[in-house]
């Protein structure tokens, strides 16, 4: 039997929230307020992953329908995708012929790392997490295709242990590997949107986690986030403590979805994929910016660049949204 969807204003709300950090942990405060920042924020494509996996799970409740969804849903992405990459490709040539900045490179290898690790080259590093969610979109549709949903639980369990050794346990170990064998599609990407969809299926057996408990386990996971993040260092991906901290988050959202509308719920709702795609250009024009005007190293202005590129980029976020829904195109699919 196929489920309604029930609008989850909780779920927009930290959506809100994370996009926000997601800015904030890319274009960093300087000093002290920057790592806690950046601990505390590495929540945010961990929930963005569980989110798309969350709703993924209407597809695999309409069996006969599976097919045709899942090839809009991973045709949708694509766009997303797609538009993302030229657009930062059009911001490379603006960076090129105006700043003098080269930024134009091709190899084999990089185009390997793309294909196999969702490693992105000439447009911004952070798109790695649009290629990684297509790609798990993909890995889905074929696994709900063999009917096998319970094994890709197994996996991405088994996924969660992999992603601890080869970042958390090789940086104790003091060896250095590149972060595209942990954070790509398979190992991080299939971590998060697994649990995703893995709650849905289950949501009804966890409805005890409807009252405050779940959201103090959360906080509990934020303060232990610093204290690994002082203890550890950076930057190796996701804290540990990171998984549990975005697991009680997502849990305490769908079990309180009428709770926190209002405005973060409707930048979450509305403008969060715009953002991510948006912010990489914003701050590197604003880092422009910052070096012709001279304040480049002007402590006062790195504080407060973060909250400008916030700024910028959601009214152009807002521009486009608005932008996009007086042509009557949709934003989401």
């Amino acid at each position: 039997m196929s489920e309604t969807k029930q609008y989850n204003y909780c779920l927009d709300f930290i959506k809100g929230i994370a996009c926000i950090c997601v800015v904030f942990m890319h274009c960093e405060f300087p000093g002290l307020l920057g790592t806690v920042v950046q601990a505390v924020s590495r929540f945010c494509v961990p929930l963005f992953f569980m989110v798309s996996g969350y709703f993924c799970y209407f597809i695999s409740a309409n069996p006969e329908k599976i097919n045709s969804n899942m090839a809009r849903k991973i045709k949708h992405v694509g766009k997303i995708t797609l538009y993302a990459c030229v657009a930062y490709v059009l911001f490379d040539f603006v960076q090129y012929f105006v700043f003098g900045k080269s930024v134009f490179y091709f190899s084999k290898g990089a185009l390997l790392n793309l294909l196999l690790f969702n490693q992105p080259f000439v447009v911004a590093g952070q798109y790695w997490f649009l290629f990684a969610l297509l790609y798990d979109y993909v890995l889905f549709a074929l696994v709900l295709r063999v009917h096998k949903i319970k094994s890709i639980y197994v996996v991405a369990t088994i996924m969660i242990f992999v992603y601890i050794l080869l970042a958390q346990g090789m940086h104790l170990a003091g060896i250095k590997i590149p972060n595209m064998y942990y954070r790509n599609f398979f190992v991080e990407g299939l971590c998060f949107f697994t649990m995703g969809n893995w709650i849905h299926a289950y949501k009804s057996k966890l409805k005890f986690t409807r009252g405050g408990g779940v959201m103090a386990i959360a906080i509990v996971c934020t303060v232990l986030c610093l204290l690994e993040r002082f203890l550890m260092g950076r930057d190796f991906g996701v804290n540990i403590v990171t998984f549990p901290q975005v697991f009680c988050l997502f849990l305490y959202a769908v079990n309180n979805p009428n709770k926190h509308a209002g405005v973060l719920q409707i930048i979450g709702k509305r403008y969060s994929m715009f953002v991510y795609i948006i912010h990489p250009i914003v701050w590197h024009t604003m880092e422009h910016v910052y070096e012709l005007c001279g304040v480049a190293s002007n402590v006062v202005a790195l504080y407060v660049l973060p909250l400008i590129v916030v700024f910028i980029t959601l009214l152009i976020s807002h521009i486009i949204y608005y932008a996009k829904n007086s042509t009557h195109i949709p934003v989401h699919g």
